[in-house]
């Protein structure tokens, strides 16, 4: 979602918090059956935040995705910071 608040509170949003989204569509990546959430404005039209939605049949498994979401997004971060890139990990 787009145009959201950003909440230093835990708690499910109030609908005027979550933004919106373009386009909800259910699509089949890999074997699996995920729901995506596209969002067809771009930071310059004033979108700067985003929700993530995560969702797993187990709370390791959930615990697991957020670790991984999060190493994603520090990566990117990184990267922005530094363009140079050393390849690693067998690339």
């Amino acid at each position: 979602a787009v145009n959201a608040t950003a909440l230093v509170r835990l708690g499910p949003p109030t609908p005027e918090e979550m933004g919106f989204c373009d386009l909800v569509k259910v699509q089949e990546i890999g074997g699996r059956i995920v729901t995506l959430f596209t969002q067809t404005k771009s930071a310059s039209d004033g979108c700067r935040l985003s929700t993530v939605i995560l969702r797993a049949s187990t709370s390791s498994l959930l615990a697991d995705l957020e670790r991984a979401v999060d190493d994603g997004v520090h990566a990117c971060k990184n990267l922005c910071r530094d363009g140079r890139l050393v390849p690693g990990a067998g690339a």
